[in-house]
């Protein structure tokens, strides 16, 4: 069977890759220690909340701002913000959002405490906790060595359960809890609305997804491919391939429909004229309808952009029907998940914009990431994913900003002027990452993997965009 036979080809639009973050989200949920987890706990649907004069059911997981939070050195109370912090300072929108978020201007004193949020799907149909507990390992091993010019860090996570609802909730209670930064956040069903949200509210964003807002706004740090980039990249490598008529099955979210005309552009540049594009549920039990009507029509190819578990159903429909046509994609690096994948995954190809660990573990960069999640997350190390790695080079972006300010106040204000500072970076996981004022768009590359009998072998350098 040649390559072309041989590879499956899982395709990630700008909306899709939003989507296809659901893969660096495994569906299970690992118990931690008290002293490694705190949460912001979420009102039910209908139920009181602080706009409301009613009780809070987060207040109480929020430690309060620049105060000693759990497991930590000595705290020290913080004094609050005279100015609107680093959304003035970006010129980005003040007035009563931003005079209401002065806490999380506020500056930390020396040895105090630093909290930062998280938004992840931790509930419904997928589970980001992975990624969630990524951030956590590193900076548990930050606070091991001493932490960052005397600061202790802690990560509150919110869970928006895949739901925008909840996702703006989560954004309101951890804004208002005088949060920092928001750091290695992965949350497909609310990144869009919650990066302009969080930029008015004068509050930096380190990561996230690759959806649009976040490559736009003064106050986001991205360290992955700008997803209308990705496409193209995709396209490129897909007509190199010899991609000529493709399947295309896309995750249902509010973000993908809006994406798939920019998607077939993107395709048609190239040459590439899709077959067909079903957009599908991430609860669908069966894909052999789609199996076989795939078959049935034509198609030389699939492109997919699906959750690892979807992916999982969808192989396994495959493979029911002896129907293995080229499929590349994002996020097919799971452990877990390819253990459900079977032999269909063979010759599958992905892109990725973060060094894929398979045959990399000699790298001292790869060797510390693992390391740390075998240390304080033992059990989720068959979970890591790209996904999972663009957690953990958000988590060592914010760290270099915080390391940078020395002994100064560490305020929202500073700690953008920092990030602003910051010039290729060497995250050991990407090409190296600069930055400056306004927008940020620091990563053009990827690099191409395939499955070869369960290992992943990186066959291309980085390819630029």
């Amino acid at each position: 069977m040649g390559m072309r036979d041989r590879v499956a080809l899982v395709f990630v639009i700008a909306a899709v890759v939003v989507t296809v973050g659901l893969g660096s989200m495994v569906a299970y949920q690992f118990a931690h220690p008290p002293t490694q987890r705190t949460g912001v706990a979420l009102a039910a649907p209908g139920a009181a909340s602080p706009a409301s004069g009613g009780a809070d059911p987060g207040d109480a997981a929020l430690p309060p701002t620049g105060t000693t939070g759990p497991g930590s050195g000595t705290g020290a109370a913080t004094a609050p913000a005279t100015v609107h912090g680093a959304a003035a300072a970006a010129g980005a929108p003040t007035g009563p959002r931003a005079d209401a978020a002065a806490a999380a201007a506020a500056a930390a004193l020396p040895g105090g405490d630093i909290t930062v949020g998280g938004i992840y799907e931790e509930t419904g149909p997928v589970d980001a906790s992975v990624g969630r507990d990524t951030v956590r390992a590193y900076f548990d091993q930050v606070n091991a060595a001493g932490g960052v010019n005397g600061h202790h860090l802690h990560l509150v996570d919110c869970d928006s359960a895949f739901d925008p609802t909840r996702g703006h909730q989560c954004s309101e209670r951890l804004a208002n809890s005088g949060i920092l930064a928001m750091v290695g956040w992965l949350s497909p069903s609310s990144e869009q609305a919650e990066t302009q949200y969080l930029t008015q509210r004068g509050i930096p964003i380190f990561g996230g997804l690759g959806i649009g807002a976040e490559f736009t706004s003064p106050l986001s740090y991205p360290v992955g491919v700008n997803l209308g980039r990705a496409v193209e990249l995709f396209c490129i490598h897909a007509a190199e391939l010899g991609i000529r008529a493709p399947a295309v099955v896309i995750i249902n979210t509010p973000f993908t429909a809006p994406a798939a005309q920019a998607f077939t552009d993107a395709l048609h540049r190239h040459g590439i004229h899709e077959k067909s594009i079903d957009f599908v549920d991430a609860t669908k039990p069966d894909y052999t309808d789609l199996a076989v009507k795939i078959r049935l029509e034509g198609a030389d190819s699939i492109m997919a952009g699906l959750d690892p578990f979807s992916y999982a159903r969808f192989f396994q429909a495959l493979d029911r029907q002896n129907f293995h046509p080229p499929f590349m994609g994002v996020g097919l690096d799971k452990k877990s998940a390819e253990k459900q994948y079977g032999t269909a995954v063979y010759g599958a190809e992905s892109g990725t914009a973060f060094l894929e660990p398979d045959e990399h573990m000699d790298v001292p960069a790869i060797r510390e990431y693992h390391a740390a999640m075998e240390r304080y997350f033992p059990n989720e190390v068959d979970d890591l994913d790209v996904y999972a790695e663009e957690t953990w080079v958000s988590a060592k972006l914010f760290v270099e900003a915080l390391r940078r300010l020395g002994p100064a106040p560490v305020t929202a204000k500073t700690l953008v002027d920092s990030a602003n500072r910051i010039h290729n970076f060497e995250t050991g996981l990407t090409v190296p990452l600069s930055f400056g004022p306004g927008a940020h768009d620091p990563n053009h590359c990827m690099q191409w993997i395939r499955n070869q009998q369960g290992v992943w072998h990186t066959y291309t350098g980085w390819n630029c965009l």
